[in-house]
């Protein structure tokens, strides 16, 4: 019982802090009630305490009703800046800084059944200064063709070797390789026409697609190609084959081809292969990868009273990722010209490429040429790209 008397005597100053704190506590809530519904028995005020109740205590459902936002018409707008700086060992203008080119792309989707793009070039011409105005591609595109079709109508890039498909500030080095250069032009080849896709099935399970593009070459003639005085037409074919070996790596190869109007009145027919292959492992695929792009490409040129002048022109390069915004590549390039015998191009280049993020790219290159027609030719470029926009994605 002793035990007890001090365990009521220890707790009892907490009992009354206690009871006191329930008091107060249930006089407050008293006072309370009785403002909003009236005091406590007061059966005159029951029908004001039931309307209040519903009007404030219990408030109106609200309305679920979405109001409708029409859909945007404006295009997608996006611009990339290419800009340089460059030492080369011949000339007497050795040291360049200039701006290279302005892209802007105007890209909308027209209705559920096609879409629309527009790519203005605002380039630089090094050898007069002046800076010139190209509508490089104004296409539109279905999307909504049975069977696995796609067409396209327009001006653009044919798919013609892989490369030839890329835009130049797509492309992991500063330049084109020498055999672009030397069998179209330094941003490879556009022409106008139609073109149409197809999504092959094939009983494997892999992606597989044919392309068959039909036109004429844009207005300028390049080394290989013209337009034509006559019913002759330019006709592309590309079939592009893509296997994923692991998780961590793919594999692309595709084939060529293509027969159109020359500058000697007659026609060149080529072809060309490609070999890509794509390593970046899942568990550090923002820090590590690996590039290794092999073309090569074969031109027979017909000329009139002549036999046809056979020539070729390949390269193969390595892009090694060092670190999330480091990148480390080199090139090899070997090209002749078309219809000229004896004639080549031998290269070797070096790159090392920084992108802080997908907006901005800034890269230092060397090269040294080996011409069998002139003297050698050694060059350092940097250059730095930007974008800004909504730009559209390229491809693999």
């Amino acid at each position: 019982m002793a035990f007890s008397k001090r365990y009521v005597l220890r707790f009892e100053p907490y009992t009354v802090c206690l009871s006191v704190l329930l008091s107060v506590s249930v006089m407050h809530m008293s006072a309370e009630a009785q403002q909003a519904y009236g005091p406590v028995g007061d059966t005159t005020s029951t029908a004001d305490s039931s309307l209040i109740r519903e009007q404030v205590l219990i408030p109106a459902p609200q309305s679920q009703t979405i109001p409708r936002v029409a859909p945007s018409v404006n295009p997608d707008l996006s611009a990339i800046g290419d800009f340089r700086s460059s030492y080369t060992n011949l000339g007497m203008r050795r040291i360049e800084i200039y701006f290279n080119e302005l892209e802007l792309q105007v890209a909308s989707i027209v209705d559920p059944y096609a879409r629309a793009e527009f790519l203005f070039s605002f380039g630089k011409d090094l050898d007069s200064g002046e800076l010139g105005i190209e509508l490089e591609v104004a296409t539109l595109t279905s999307l909504a063709l049975p069977y696995q079709l796609q067409a396209t109508l327009g001006k653009f890039k044919p798919q013609f070797t892989k490369v030839n498909s890329l835009h130049p500030h797509y492309f992991s080095f500063v330049d084109f390789p020498a055999m672009v250069n030397n069998y179209f032009d330094s941003e490879g080849m556009f022409m106008e026409g139609a073109s149409v896709s197809w999504l092959v099935p094939n009983p494997f399970d892999y992606f597989q697609e044919l392309v068959f593009e039909v036109g004429r070459i844009s207005s300028e003639p390049i080394a290989s190609l013209v337009q034509g005085e006559n019913n002759q037409l330019l006709y592309v074919g590309h079939l592009r084959n893509f296997f994923d070996l692991t998780d961590d790596a793919s594999l692309e190869i595709g084939m060529s081809g293509l027969s159109g109007p020359n500058q000697f009145s007659s026609s060149t027919v080529m072809g060309a292969f490609d070999v890509t292959y794509k390593w970046k492992p899942l568990q550090f695929n923002t820090y590590k990868s690996l590039t290794w792009q092999t073309e090569g490409m074969f031109s027979s040129v017909e000329v009139a009273g002549m036999d046809a002048v056979h020539t070729w022109g390949g390269y193969s390069y390595v892009e090694y990722q060092l670190e999330r915004r480091w990148f480390l590549g080199g090139r090899f390039d070997y090209s002749e010209f078309p219809g000229v015998e004896g004639a080549r191009d031998r290269a070797g280049t070096l790159l090392l490429r920084f992108q802080p993020t997908e907006f901005q790219i800034l890269a230092l290159q060397f090269q040294y040429m080996d011409r069998s027609y002139d003297r050698d030719f050694a060059q350092v470029i940097l250059r730095a790209i930007f974008g800004i926009g909504k730009h559209a994605a390229h491809a693999y």
